[in-house]
């Protein structure tokens, strides 16, 4: 041959083209043969290319929905919260506009409805710009891209980082990979199966999948009210969601949204009109964003619930092995979260917490509602007056720590529940067989020695000098009227004559306990009273206990949870059990009744309830727990933060106290909520007792009992190691 007409490859670029070529004959032989690769003729030259990653690959894939958002709901069926790491909503393709139908099918796949799921055209002009080391980036059809979406999403479920990486890769080996899945699919399903599943997984923006939920946050409609423009749109976006966003780049986004327009003209789909119309409109002018909000902070008046509710999830090996797998499949399994939780007294707690302590009240003081039933351990409620999350400017006392409950769920170890344990003690004290008109009291000092401490429990002998709030009662009461007065030196004298460790374990069958378990308590007598640490949310469950005729239930916050297949998970048992002598609770609750009446107007709220107020040490914390037969509530005051303060001469929500005692305005607090709380609940009563029955005591002088002012209260000591006297503030109900 002349110079200048010889036409010779270079051999590097020969042997690509002639790989590429193996690699095509590969392809179409799959084609022909459906599923199978008698291509044993060319084996040599396609392992280049990674003809044998398709041998290795089963020969059906099976599609597998997309991971979806998860919702949690209330007891009464209302929405409390959605959770997701890709905001996606799964529709019906016939819950989707046909534009969106169109456009997609027009700029991404125009032969869709022709192919059996792989387009050879593409596919070698793929393989070719890989060889010549370009991006194989396209020509892939929607059916091959279903597949590849389909990947990432399993590897993003399963924590597969590697399933990930090769999914997404720019490889032959994929696009070979990717050919057989597709044909595979277009054997199981139909092509509008596999359009709808494509336009359900696809990504639309940053945190955006799907076109159910990318119309919901572009354009604020449902899918299938996508106009022509809005359809193009979206259908423009799945090439390059971050590039075409019309939200960050509105001038690439309306080019493709044009490119779309027009390759929908080209196939027919719109006419002229309609093409020019939609081109004619802004981006500015189809917008209307309403981001998605997720997660507990989106709960609003339920947040903190909420967070109760998603802990029972972390904290549940029955919805993955680790940590990490329950909050993917929280994140991404659809879960539908069915819980305990009443709309409306969720409401009425919020509300009760923030007329009493608004959220930005000067006094920083804090406020927490917990609200559960008796029997069933079922949380109602669980509220307080901060915002959910992180501090702000507009939130400055934002937190994700749940004053109302205990570690495990968010919160800690508790707040000292002053006289509102004497519960316990009192409980205690007729599971001992003695009576209510036992006369005890009148002594304001006790050494070690007057303690019986036999048993497994955290309490030291100590010496213990007390008193009562404003003096006096230095004589003997009845048990009964000692409870209603709330006298320290009455508890103090019925706790000397029962074994500590008994008290201690009453209050584990109540389930007032610590609600730290790595905190490890050393508690002196002065516990009796309330000197340990109890989360609001436990000292509601000990009165439900004794509401319920001494029944224990473990507060739960989960009722039923499912997948997007069906998948029933199995929740948190309440273990409800007998845990103390139907006797002894109905006793207990007797005098608890009569104790509310004391209590006049500040905890009626117009049917028979059980209650006790307390307020501890300086005071530090002021408390109002109670219930009826069918509802448990206990109300906490004081400073998350710790006891930066007594709670004397404060300005509290435009109100001055001298002191805050348990019967202001936690009371007030437990009267609003549990007023409105109530309603539609049978209006019960308690089993009738014999509170005079068992052993009669007579210890300590007989004097008067002094008409106590309706403002007094108790305070209770804080706890001390053995051997060391405790000086206190006290206070009486």
């Amino acid at each position: 041959m002349q110079k200048g007409t010889d036409r010779y490859l270079p051999r590097q670029q020969l042997r690509r083209t002639l790989t590429a070529m193996a690699a095509l004959i590969a392809l179409a032989a799959v084609l022909l043969a459906g599923l199978s690769l008698p291509v044993v003729g060319i084996a040599g030259l396609t392992a280049r290319v990674g003809m044998s990653a398709m041998t290795e690959i089963p020969s059906v894939f099976k599609p597998t929905p997309p991971s979806q958002q998860s919702v949690l709901y209330s007891h009464d069926g209302k929405e409390i919260a959605r959770f997701y790491a890709e905001n996606r909503i799964i529709v019906k393709l016939k819950d989707m506009s046909p534009w969106v139908q169109k456009g997609t099918i027009a700029i991404e796949d125009h032969r869709f409805y022709e192919h059996r799921g792989v387009d050879l055209e593409g596919m070698a002009r793929a393989i070719v710009n890989n060889l010549a080391g370009r991006d194989t980036q396209g020509a892939s059809t929607l059916t091959q891209q279903l597949v590849k979406n389909t990947l990432i999403d399993r590897g993003l479920r399963s924590g597969d980082t590697n399933e990930v990486r090769k999914a997404r890769e720019q490889s032959i080996s994929r696009k070979l990979r990717e050919a057989k899945d597709a044909l595979a699919i277009e054997k199981k399903l139909s092509k509008d199966q596999i359009l709808e599943g494509y336009l359900n997984i696809a990504p639309y923006g940053a945190s955006v999948y799907g076109v159910e939920s990318a119309s919901r946050y572009y354009f604020s409609k449902g899918a299938k009210d996508l106009s022509i423009g809005e359809g193009a749109l979206l259908a423009g976006m799945t090439q390059s969601p971050a590039k075409y966003d019309p939200t960050v780049h509105p001038e690439a986004g309306k080019n493709r949204r044009d490119q779309v327009l027009k390759a929908m003209l080209r196939e027919r789909m719109i006419t002229y009109k309609q093409y020019e119309k939609a081109k004619s409109r802004k981006i500015s002018e189809m917008l209307n964003i309403s981001p998605e909000k997720q997660g507990c902070g989106a709960a609003g008046k339920a947040s903190y619930f909420c967070a109760f509710a998603v802990n029972e999830i972390y904290n549940n090996p029955a919805f993955g092995k680790s940590v990490n797998d329950r909050a993917r499949l929280l994140l991404r399994g659809g879960l539908k979260i069915y819980t305990t939780m009443d709309s409306k007294m969720q409401e009425a707690a919020t509300d009760a917490a923030l007329d009493q302590i608004p959220e930005k009240d000067p006094s920083g003081l804090s406020i927490a509602i917990s609200s559960l039933e008796p029997g069933t351990g079922k949380i109602r409620a669980l509220a307080q007056n901060t915002t959910y999350g992180s501090p702000d400017e507009e939130h400055p006392r934002a937190t994700e720590n749940s004053f109302g409950v205990d570690k495990a769920h968010g919160g800690g170890a508790g707040f000292q529940p002053g006289s509102s344990y004497k519960v316990v003690t009192l409980a205690s004290w007729f599971d001992n067989g003695y009576s209510a008109y036992s006369m005890v009291g009148g002594k304001n000092h006790f050494n070690a020695g007057d303690w019986k401490i036999s048993g497994n429990c955290p309490v030291q002998a100590g010496n213990w000098d007390l008193k009562n709030a404003f003096g006096g009662y230095d004589h003997a009461t009845t048990v009964l009227e000692g409870t209603e007065q709330s006298l320290n030196t009455t508890f103090a004298a019925m706790a000397a004559n029962l074994n500590l460790c008994d008290i201690y374990k009453m209050s584990e069958k109540m389930g007032a306990v610590n609600g730290d378990p790595d905190v490890k308590e050393n508690l002196g007598p002065s516990f009796v009273i309330g000197a340990s640490s109890v989360p609001p949310l436990n000292m509601a469950n000990a009165f439900a206990t004794i509401a319920s005729g001494g029944n224990r239930c473990t507060p739960i916050a989960l009722e039923k949870v499912v997948d997007s297949e069906g998948k029933k998970f199995r929740v948190p048992s309440a273990k409800c059990k007998r845990t103390i002598d139907e006797k002894v609770a109905n006793k207990t609750a007797q005098v608890l009744v009569s104790t509310a009446r004391t209590y006049g107007g500040s905890v009626n709220i117009g049917r028979e309830l059980l209650a006790k107020t307390g307020t501890t040490d300086r005071p530090d914390a002021a408390w109002t727990a109670g219930a009826t037969p069918n509802l448990a509530t206990a109300v906490w005051v004081g400073f998350s933060q710790g006891n930066i303060r007594p709670l004397q001469g404060m300005t509290v929500n435009g109100r001055y106290w001298g002191t805050i005692y348990g019967q202001t305005i936690p009371a007030e607090g437990f009267r609003q909520y549990m007023a409105k709380a109530v309603q539609g609940l049978p209006a019960t009563t308690f089993p009738k007792a014999n509170i005079g029955e068992g052993k009669i005591l007579n210890q300590g002088p007989r004097r008067p009992v002094k008409k106590r002012d309706s403002q007094d209260e108790e305070k209770s000591p804080s706890p001390s190691p053995s051997n060391v006297t405790e000086t206190v503030i006290y206070e009486e109900d």
